[in-house]
């Protein structure tokens, strides 16, 4: 027998799950302002574009906690940039791809997230997280 969780598989695609239009920072904004970012829309990462609009990377919170962390006083942040500490490149996945792609794509990158791009320019449409797809599990496993 099929479990729900086993028909529903093959149709979900990221584009079903992500958070669309996705808040974005650029790379030669300040750590301050990613930081201001994150806390003020309340999201856990930003996907970094280039001047043309092109993800380049992305900056989370774990980035910034990790500088908080280390060995460099906040009195030394002064001239640090979104580039300086973003992670590069960016782990990206078409918004037709399958959850079970977007899954295996964060766990053999070891990130939370990955940022859903247009097939046309590379341009930021969504995101979609690991919390995402946990809630769908948890919803599919409710239906039983």
């Amino acid at each position: 027998m099929t479990s729900d969780l086993q028909q529903h598989e093959p149709g979900l695609k990221v584009r079903d799950l992500m958070a669309p239009d996705p808040v974005v920072i650029h790379a030669e904004s300040s750590l301050a302002n990613a930081a201001e970012s994150l806390a003020g829309y309340d999201v856990s990462g930003l996907p970094v574009v280039d001047q043309d609009g092109t993800v380049i990377g992305v900056i989370s919170q774990t980035d910034i906690v990790r500088l908080r962390g280390g060995p460099i006083p906040m009195s030394g942040w002064h001239g640090l940039l979104v580039r300086d500490l973003m992670t590069h490149p960016a782990i990206t996945v078409p918004a037709s791809a399958s959850l079970r792609e977007a899954a295996r794509l964060m766990t053999d990158h070891g990130v939370h997230r990955l940022v859903v791009v247009s097939g046309r320019n590379g341009a930021p449409v969504g995101v979609i997280s690991e919390s995402d797809i946990v809630r769908e599990v948890a919803a599919l496993t409710q239906e039983d």
